[in-house]
């Protein structure tokens, strides 16, 4: 790995990416002096909000009674979700349930519904404040079909009294914040994301959606900048209810979604660069594929995202084992996220060449154009785990059991087993449970 790195600084020393750089560098040191000027003159005034959001909870009931919520809401039975069967069950058949699994069934899922809500205000009025974005509109299919979206919400609010509804979970939802601000008051993570991209916004919002699984990263753009959201489902059971009060998945994640609002343009801005090395996307396809990251630009965006993340996350802590979350995500099917990193261990200590992240990404491009497959470590290319890595790898997982042990002992390893399979199948996995001597036989 460090072989690789070597050739690259060599090549970035004599000058070859001089014309790449130029003119991203003047550009990102014209936005960083306006921010500058702005916040001198008290014009960027700054906000940080942690809620649970009335347009996320309507949003999340309704496709409570579509097909998305088998796989794209948290998978726990919770009162929470007792009470939405019984206040809203009537309403299943409404026709914003209808508009939401046709727009399901279009693609039209994952960010995008979220993204869709942040351009609304509240319900039950559900006022559009700004304009959908191109990215929207395309995902969609149109912007009449957002508007029919919007009007069938806007109506389910207002059939439903949804506000009620919200308004009754009010102790509920101020105890999710409450536990998420007591972990989230020790560091200044918007600082320490500002610092580290050399940019900043005019808002950063967390958003906990009791009924979402995974997270989200939207940004909507205002008159005076852009508001950052990361909208995260919940970590853990808590009796009843579920809990975000897991600190190292809140910064996790929180930095991660915010991240994509730095990360994802810039890799745009350079696509021309980094459509260089689009061969490295054929040999972790299928991991990519398997998590809803289809096109080599997608997972680029995800590859930088995660290794910013890491590093912004090792500038909080002293003696943060970067190589520990590093691994992980390589088990997961990213590769390239160490060689990131140590592009991006450049970037810490050359800031003074490269004050924003915009300037330095051309490099990153360049760097992964050199970059070969076949000068990975084994450790990445050949499977060792963590056991959540197995699922983007796999559609198909078999269980072997042991036969030469004590019978009982085997009985209830066999139970063990059985109970697996029906978790592997919650993550649409197909299993079988083999013995040890026809494991050796097929293998």
């Amino acid at each position: 790995m460090r072989s690789v790195i070597g050739k690259f600084v060599a090549l970035a020393s004599l000058g070859l990416l001089a014309l790449a750089l130029a003119g991203c560098t003047s550009g990102a040191k014209l936005r960083r002096a306006e921010v500058a000027e702005r916040m001198a003159e008290g014009d960027l005034d700054k906000t940080f909000s942690i809620s649970v959001d009335p347009r996320m909870e309507l949003l999340g009931v309704v496709q409570h009674f579509t097909s998305w919520a088998p796989g794209g809401h948290i998978k726990s039975e919770t009162a929470y979700k007792s009470d939405i069967d019984d206040y809203f069950g009537e309403f299943r058949n409404h026709r914003a349930v209808a508009c939401v699994e046709s727009l399901v069934a279009a693609g039209f899922t994952h960010d995008a519904p979220v993204r869709f809500m942040l351009h609304h205000h509240d319900p039950p009025e559900f006022v559009q404040h700004t304009p959908y974005s191109e990215y929207l509109v395309n995902r969609a299919g149109g912007e009449e079909i957002l508007t029919e979206l919007a009007d069938a919400l806007r109506d389910f609010a207002r059939q439903t009294n949804f506000m009620a509804f919200y308004r009754s979970h009010a102790p509920l939802y101020d105890i999710h914040v409450a536990e998420v601000e007591a972990l989230l008051s020790e560091k200044d993570y918007v600082q320490a994301l500002e610092d580290f991209f050399g940019e900043s916004a005019i808002g950063y919002h967390v958003i906990l959606p009791p009924l979402f699984a995974g997270g989200y990263g939207p940004a909507i753009r205002r008159e005076k900048g852009w508001d950052l959201y990361a909208v995260i489902g919940p970590c853990a059971l808590r009796g009843e209810r579920v809990t975000f009060a897991c600190l190292g998945y809140l910064e996790s994640i929180m930095l991660h979604e915010w991240s994509h609002s730095f990360v994802n343009p810039l890799v745009d801005q350079n696509y021309d660069l980094f459509s260089k090395s689009e061969g490295l996307y054929d040999p972790i396809r299928g991991m990519m594929t398997s998590q809803a990251y289809p096109t080599w630009r997608i997972a680029l965006y995800e590859h930088v995202v995660r290794a910013s993340e890491i590093n912004i996350r090792a500038t909080l802590y002293d003696g943060f084992d970067k190589n520990v979350s590093l691994q992980v995500q390589e088990g997961k099917g990213f590769w390239y996220v160490s060689y990131i990193d140590s592009l991006l261990d450049l970037y810490q200590i050359h800031r003074e060449d490269y004050p924003t992240f915009a300037e330095f990404m051309p490099l990153i491009a360049a760097g992964l154009g050199e970059l070969s497959v076949d000068e990975l470590p084994e450790r990445i290319t050949a499977f060792a785990g963590p056991l959540s890595g197995v699922f983007p790898r796999a559609r198909c997982i078999y269980l072997v059991r042991p036969t030469a042990v004590d019978e009982e002992l085997v009985g209830g390893i066999g139970g063990e087993l059985e109970g697996f399979t029906h978790f592997l199948a919650s993550f649409q996995m197909e299993s079988h449970i083999v013995s040890d001597t026809e494991a050796l036989d097929m293998n």
